[in-house]
């Protein structure tokens, strides 16, 4: 094959992401060869040293008539354990050796992912929890609409964070699915024993159905679309950041922020600025993913192999704003400017809900009121002529004692009474939760991460 074409087919440049993984593929598989007595006990033992010992930098990784990964570990074993290297593909296919190792690479991703953001939620709650009280604006439509605190904001982002990852746990079984020992497309007659297989490598279960195991990746695609809905979140998140720290809301440290090119009293917020692009970047390697791989006829196509340059990308883009925004929301400050941002007239709906409730009138009539008044405090009435003009409007002194408390928004926000509102007291109790929720899930990814080590550590002698 002409280099040009060579080139033009190879998947050596985004292998390396699953190099380990392909090494603990081929220690299991020269494991089931040996239990079916394909392979001597003392070559299965030094061909597992020589692939414990392999790294990425001491082959031909460059070599593009090699095609992939797996063709350059299968030469580089066949030159040192001939008996071994030749007897690699025994009974193996690469489309269920890649499947394997794709999966694996996944199975890991998912807990990292999973653990930084459990770790990212925890650091939201307890900020969170700090600031249960610290006076912030709420909005709508872009403009202040309502009372609430920091504390409440920050939960509210911990909330669908915690729930994105949730999502992504619910499909780890769909991804820990062993395809190896399946064959290239209906099976091989070699005797494997794919439930060895499945165990060496920290599989939970063998996938049943030898084409499937083989040549699906629809576990990729609900991978790739938990990311996007993850991402979501972040980007969200991010953009608040930004949003805040341009209206001098609040301040983030000088390591998340860089000054202008050509103006130096900028402080730009341009990590928060980069994080908000991640659900860009998850959307971008889903469509590209399911675009590559839709349309097949039967088995494996090498279109499948295309699919990958998709996938990681995507999975670090994730990966990596997790550990960013954890480190700049760590340091996150509130300025005084944030209290005065949150406008008097921002608690009269609540005003007008107080004057319904106590069976003064109808709400609507009562809002009507509170919009009135509403553009008086707008444009710099006094509390005591703001009061005169309740008075002309028919509201009785007890009304008019309230609307002071309203007109206070601290207080307004303590008028709230519904589970899951900006109340203090609420957002303290549900930080509660939501720290028990982070907890859970960051303890499934350290012990999840570890039975992945252990298979690691069982195959290849590391962690």
């Amino acid at each position: 094959m002409p280099e040009e074409v060579a080139r033009y087919v190879t998947s050596l440049d985004v292998d390396p992401e699953i190099f380990d993984e392909v090494l603990m593929v081929n220690a299991a598989h020269l494991v089931s060869l040996g239990r079916a007595g394909a392979l001597g006990r003392e070559a299965l033992e030094r061909a597992l040293d020589v692939l414990r010992r392999t790294e990425p930098s001491a082959l031909p990784m460059t070599d593009h008539r090699l095609e992939d990964v797996h063709m350059v570990i299968e030469e580089h074993l066949r030159a040192l354990v001939p008996e071994a290297g030749e007897n690699l593909a025994l009974g193996k296919s690469r489309n269920d050796a890649v499947a394997a190792a794709i999966r694996l690479r996944l199975m890991r991703y998912v807990a990292e992912i999973v653990g930084e953001g459990a770790r990212l939620a925890e650091e939201l709650v307890a900020k969170a929890s700090a600031h249960a009280e610290t006076l912030f604006p709420l909005f709508t439509h872009e403009q202040v609409a309502a009372p609430g605190t920091f504390g409440f904001v920050l939960s509210y982002h911990a909330s669908r964070l915690l729930k994105s990852l949730k999502a992504i746990v619910s499909l780890y079984d769909d991804i820990a699915e062993s395809p190896l020992g399946a064959g290239p497309v209906g099976g091989t007659s070699v005797p494997h024993e794919r439930v060895l297989l499945s165990e060496l490598l920290g599989f939970r279960r063998v996938a049943l159905n030898a084409l499937e195991a083989s040549s699906s990746r629809d576990f990729a695609v609900t991978y790739l679309g938990a990311l996007c809905r993850l991402s979501v979140a972040l980007s969200d998140l991010a953009e608040e950041v930004v949003r805040y720290v341009s209206m001098g809301l609040v301040e983030i440290g000088d390591e998340y922020c860089s000054t202008s090119s050509i103006m130096p009293h900028k402080r730009n917020p341009v990590v928060a600025e980069v994080a908000r692009t991640c659900s860009a970047k998850a959307l971008a390697g889903m469509v590209g993913f399911v675009a590559t791989i839709d349309r097949r006829f039967g088995g494996y196509v090498l279109d499948l192999q295309e699919s990958t340059r998709h996938l990681w990308p995507a999975s670090k883009s994730v990966l990596e704003t997790l550990r960013v925004l954890r480190g700049m929301l760590s340091g996150i400050r509130v300025t005084e400017r944030a209290r005065e941002a949150v406008h008097p007239v921002s608690g009269l709906t609540e005003f007008a809900a107080a004057l319904a409730l106590r069976g003064r009138m109808g709400f609507r009539r009562a809002h009507g009121i509170a919009a009135r008044l509403s553009r008086l405090v707008v444009s710099g009435a006094g509390v005591d002529r703001v009061v005169a003009e309740g008075r002309a409007l028919g509201l009785d002194e007890e009304s008019l004692e309230a609307l002071k408390e309203f007109l206070d928004p601290e207080r307004a926000l303590r008028a709230y009474r519904v589970i899951g509102s900006s109340h203090p007291q609420e957002v303290r109790r549900a930080c509660a939760e939501l720290a028990r929720e982070a907890g859970e899930l960051r303890a499934w990814a350290e012990e999840t991460l570890e039975s992945i080590a252990k298979a690691r550590e069982r195959l290849l002698g590391r962690p």
